[in-house]
């Protein structure tokens, strides 16, 4: 049963909620400044610089696989288990790392990180729905995203200084994950399941429970939703992954501003998730779709136009934060979309679909930027969003042929 709105904030049940959050965020975030001095360390393998950036992509395949997984574990077993599991794994089995000097054997522990990530990105979406409703988890859904993004710079920036000194030492950063066990022991209640809910739970097998969640629920708008989540992510990479290269080999902008327009796309993305819950206060979920994807058409489309260094950097924080909103937007949609016995699939399904899209950013648009350029790309994606935005309005009336019951939760 979801919190009564009008009841006083659980505080620290909700600063649990949002530390766990930072996890998934930190799981590349402190990796990626150290890849170059992971690929010096272990020049003498072949395929060292490949093997040196498994170490941070290795764990994206990985959650998109064990999400679906999780999300079938967690509507059948107790949730809170699931998750002091994932985050003794993670602490644990990430950390390890510090004492190998096998890079093979580095990367069998992202493996474990993979695990452990998916099951808090699933787990922590599902408890939120589960723990608060209406205006209240809007809000905490936003607030979740938000520090997320927020400690993904946090983290980067910290992988930088690690980077300074030696880089075997980001592992040990991932033990303080530990410290998180606690307060969840403490302050986190497993949520109330009715008993028809139980029984439905354990008679349910995994194909029948698709057919389920399809025949019970708005299965276009879910499918909708999924689509929105994997060319989101995809599109958001594309600052991290294409923007520095058009800057700095195209434009010969510096590092270091490069890293400043960086960074500014990370707050972006952590303000307008943040304001989350008072935009759905006034919009739908569909209209807010509609919104971050032609804002961030702007965005893009004042990227790939100009060769101006100011210009690219108001493109690159207006689309950062047209595509900050997709998150809560997406696990807020889907939790309210789809009945509690059903919700961790559903929602392991945002997960799995916001990793696929991370997994594919580096080769997506890797045809177009060969045949047109990275500038041309970037206009001609602005353009993409456009047409994405376009669709996100049929998702929207896919909304309005909701049940009675669904379309209740979404009056606002």
């Amino acid at each position: 049963m979801g919190t009564d709105t009008s009841s006083p904030i659980n505080w620290p049940m909700l600063a649990t909620l949002l530390g766990i959050g930072v996890m998934a965020s930190f799981s590349g975030g402190l990796i990626n400044p150290n890849i170059p001095e992971i690929q010096s360390t272990y020049s003498h393998l072949d395929n060292s610089e490949t093997l040196a950036q498994l170490v941070s992509t290795m764990s994206a395949p990985i959650v998109v696989i064990v999400a679906p997984i999780v999300g079938i574990m967690l509507d059948k077993y107790r949730r809170k288990p699931i998750l002091i599991a994932a985050i003794i794994i993670y602490g644990i089995g990430t950390s390890i790392a510090f004492f190998l000097d096998s890079l093979y054997l580095i990367l069998a522990t992202r493996i474990l990180d993979g695990i452990a990530v998916a099951t808090v990105m699933v787990t922590i979406p599902t408890l939120i729905a589960d723990y608060y409703s209406g205006g209240r988890r809007e809000t905490i859904m936003g607030w979740y995203s938000a520090v997320s993004a927020g400690a993904g710079a946090i983290a980067v920036v910290l992988g930088g200084l690690i980077a300074d000194f030696n880089w075997r030492y980001l592992f040990l950063v991932y033990a303080l994950a530990l410290l998180l066990l606690p307060p969840v022991i403490r302050y986190l209640h497993e949520p109330v399941v009715t008993q028809e809910e139980s029984s439905a739970s354990d008679d349910i097998g995994r194909l029948e429970a698709v057919r389920k969640i399809i025949r019970d629920s708005p299965a276009l708008l879910l499918l909708g939703i999924y689509g929105v989540v994997v060319f989101g992510y995809l599109t958001n990479n594309l600052i991290q992954i294409e923007v520095p290269y058009y800057l700095q080999d195209s434009l010969d902008i510096s590092g270091s501003l490069t890293g400043i327009a960086l960074s500014a796309a990370m707050l972006a993305g952590f303000v307008a998730a943040a304001l989350y819950g008072r935009i759905k206060s006034r919009l739908r979920h569909g209209t807010i779709v509609v919104i971050a994807f032609a804002v961030a058409s702007v965005g893009y489309v004042l990227i790939g136009l100009t060769q101006s260094f100011a210009l690219i950097f108001i493109g690159i924080v207006i689309g950062a934060g047209g595509l900050g909103l997709i998150l809560p937007t997406a696990n807020d949609w889907v939790a309210a979309a789809v009945d509690k016995e059903y919700r961790g699939r559903a929602l392991s399904g945002v997960t799995m679909m916001m990793y696929l899209g991370f997994a594919i950013s580096p080769f997506a648009p890797a045809p177009l930027i060969n045949e047109f350029g990275r500038a041309t790309t970037l206009t001609m994606w602005g353009g993409a969003l456009v047409v994405i935005a376009v669709f996100a309005l049929v998702i929207k009336q896919t909304s309005g042929r909701q049940s009675p019951s669904i379309a209740s939760q979404d009056q606002s």
